[in-house]
């Protein structure tokens, strides 16, 4: 599958939004909602589904899209043109991306993945024409997971899609991710040993399950850390840990950096 750059139309960054400003919409263009924080449930040319930290849904031109939030929601609205060359192309995107995915991209690659979204929280503060361009950058780089997801995909099938049971256990890990959720109640609830439960969701995901929901909450403590002023022990427990102690040997063990000193490099600059 060839992969043409994107002609980035807009970007924008919403934090803990209770609900869409439109619940429908229906463009000339692509979207992407790229989730920061949150979750939502959507539907995409009558496909249903719901994402949440990591995920990206991706709505092609003249397509019905449907959103609801379910918990407040902190994302990327991003609109683009496609520019691919050859005929036919766009439209081969577009079966992929119903066929292997439903819409929605959850790429095991996480630390990229946030990593573009912190880049585009920069972008955000920049002049518009500067922003515009590295903005379009991180986007591209965003939609190159889908295009790289799709071709091994194609090539070596995909244990996400093959294994429904573990796409419900990853549901359920984000869900309860910043609550004193424990992994032996997952593994009650779907039933499985923990041996197999931890074989399947590393084959289907990439990681260990218990890897995922750490990344998760270290993500959010990321963001939490450079985008307000909030106490370690107030960021600790909206991630999950019960004081900012604890919080610290994990992120610093995650991190090779403690919480104050990456506040302290990566604090966005003041408007």
């Amino acid at each position: 599958m060839l992969i043409h750059p994107i002609n980035l139309i807009s970007n924008s960054y919403w934090k803990e939004k209770q609900s869409f400003v439109q619940s429908y919409e229906r463009e000339r263009c692509w979207i992407m909602i790229a989730v920061e924080a949150g979750r939502f449930r959507f539907t995409v040319d009558g496909i249903d589904g719901e994402a949440g930290s990591g995920d990206m849904v991706l709505c092609p031109p003249y397509v019905d899209f449907y959103r609801e939030t379910i918990s407040p929601l902190s994302f990327f609205y991003i609109k683009f043109y496609y520019a691919g060359v050859e005929d036919g192309e766009e439209q081969r995107l577009v079966e992929q991306l119903r066929r292997l995915f439903g819409f929605k991209l959850v790429s095991p690659e996480r630390d990229r993945i946030f990593n573009d979204y912190r880049h585009l929280l920069r972008a955000s503060r920049m002049s518009r024409l500067d922003h515009l361009r590295w903005a379009s950058h991180f986007v591209y780089d965003l939609w190159l997971l889908f295009c790289m997801e799709a071709e091994a995909l194609g090539q070596f099938g995909s244990g996400a899609a093959s294994d429904p049971l573990m796409k419900e256990a990853k549901e359920l890990i984000e869900r309860h991710a910043f609550r004193d959720v424990q992994m032996q109640d997952i593994i009650e609830y779907i039933g499985i040993s923990g041996v197999q439960f931890t074989r399947r969701f590393q084959a289907a995901f990439g990681m260990p399950p218990s890897k995922y929901l750490y990344a998760i909450r270290m993500e959010k403590a990321k963001s939490l850390l450079v985008q307000t002023n909030y106490s370690i022990d107030r960021i600790a427990r909206q991630c999950g840990y019960e004081n900012g102690l604890y919080f610290s040997r994990m992120f610093t063990k995650y991190f090779r950096m403690n919480p104050s000193r990456y506040r302290k490099v990566h604090a966005l600059p003041s408007p």
